[in-house]
């Protein structure tokens, strides 16, 4: 009688991972890699641009249960961080520390028994570091996209050699997964030759689910009688998120009678800026509020007590914040861009052109009316079956064991 399979073990490579330093950045590719340790023991190396003590590079694993969000003593959805420092040098000497620090880690996780069954690339410049492990190892390689710059909505653009570098990465790992079908699109155009299929982000279900079932019947919101109707802003803000879009549409409703609040909770470049066009719009006193950055459970608590959560991008991908709120049965009002006509539809929000203040107030109106409609505990329920946890893990142990279907 034969046991169960091992599980297999799965080296990530990511140019983004949450620090102490950067708590938000590359939190989809923690959560990815969580997922992925449902089925597979999971190794992060962290390739990061940073001051180093000395040298090319400095290797230094983070303790158990810290930043990758396991708890200690191995348990599924664990995931050890290996983060490898390569000092600031111009290239190519930038480019050397980059690839013999990934080596050489790499080598180290062998000599101690981890010794990987499969390579998941986070970005085409980490999947270039794949390409070499691959040699060394002769395992797949797996590479998933994240990065907005390959979206037609997007302004920002890769240099000719960097679009190459891409083009290479794309075409010759084994699997690339895009998180969005417009990033497939996007990706298919640049690389025909890839061999692509759409897995989305991952969301923790321990910290977006829906509230407990309430026996109360739904307050009014956002009328001229009952509560102010809660809206809820969650992301960095930078231009690329349109806020000055967002708080004139505010302005908007509360001028013809909504009452709303605007919670805000985040922070970035704009966040004066910001600040100071909510007090030219006499918004900053009566209607909208910041909060800065706060933890995830906080963030969840908030989206449960919420009523819409609101994006007012110019350009997105697969947005995690999204993902987050549908989880916790929360409706959306978001910019159609990207991937977000993917993840929204009328049973979960509503969508409006990007860049077009009376368009995304007028969203907002159309959602508000529809507030008791909304069927927040399915909403949960379809979000959890596409973006938890379990859903992704499922589908990347699919492409780990080669049984995944390619588009």
């Amino acid at each position: 009688m034969t046991g169960p399979a091992p599980r297999p073990r799965v080296l990530f490579l990511a140019t983004e991972f949450p620090t102490a330093a950067s708590p938000v950045v590359g939190t989809f590719v923690r959560e990815h890699a969580r997922a992925a340790a449902l089925h597979a023991d999971v190794v992060v190396l962290h390739l990061e641009r940073a001051p180093g003590r000395g040298g090319l590079f400095e290797i230094e694993e983070e303790r158990a249960g810290g930043l990758a969000g396991g708890a200690p003593g191995g348990s599924p959805g664990d995931v050890r961080v290996v983060h490898v420092r390569y000092r600031r040098f111009g290239p190519p000497l930038s480019y050397l520390a980059f690839a013999v620090g990934a080596v050489v880690a790499a080598r180290q996780l062998a000599r101690s028994g981890f010794r990987p069954d499969a390579l998941h690339a986070n970005s085409f410049l980490s999947a270039l570091v794949g390409l070499l492990l691959r040699r060394i190892y002769r395992v797949p390689l797996v590479y998933t996209e994240h990065w907005s710059v390959f979206l037609p909505e997007d302004p920002a653009t890769l240099s000719g050699p960097m679009r190459t570098v891409a083009r290479l990465a794309l075409e010759r790992a084994d699997t690339v997964l895009p998180v969005s079908s417009a990033m497939e699109r996007a990706l298919r155009e640049l690389a025909p030759g890839a061999r692509l299929r759409v897995v989305p982000n991952a969301v923790d279900p321990a910290l977006f689910h829906p509230a407990p079932p309430c026996s109360a019947p739904p307050r009014p919101a956002g009328g001229p009688a009952g509560d102010p109707a809660r809206l809820l802003y969650v992301g960095l803000l930078y231009d690329a998120k349109g806020l000055d879009v967002l708080l004139p549409a505010v302005a908007a409703l509360l001028r013809d009678g909504r009452r709303v609040t605007l919670d805000i909770v985040g922070d970035g470049v704009l966040r004066a800026e910001t600040e100071e066009l909510a007090a030219r719009l006499g918004l900053a006193e009566r209607a909208v509020t910041f909060h800065g950055i706060r933890p995830k459970a906080e963030v969840g608590e908030r989206m449960r007590g919420a009523d819409l959560l609101v994006l007012s991008s110019r350009f997105e991908n697969n947005p995690c914040v999204l993902l987050e709120a549908l989880c916790c049965g929360l409706p959306v009002v978001a910019t159609r861009v990207g991937g977000v006509p993917e993840i929204v539809d009328a049973a979960a929000g509503e969508i409006a052109e990007p860049g077009d203040v009376e368009a995304f107030a007028a969203a907002l109106g159309r959602a508000l009316d529809r507030l008791p409609c909304f069927d927040r505990e399915q909403i949960a329920r379809t979000a959890a079956g596409r973006y938890g946890h379990d859903a992704v893990g499922a589908a990347l142990a699919e492409v780990y064991a080669g049984r995944a279907g390619r588009s």
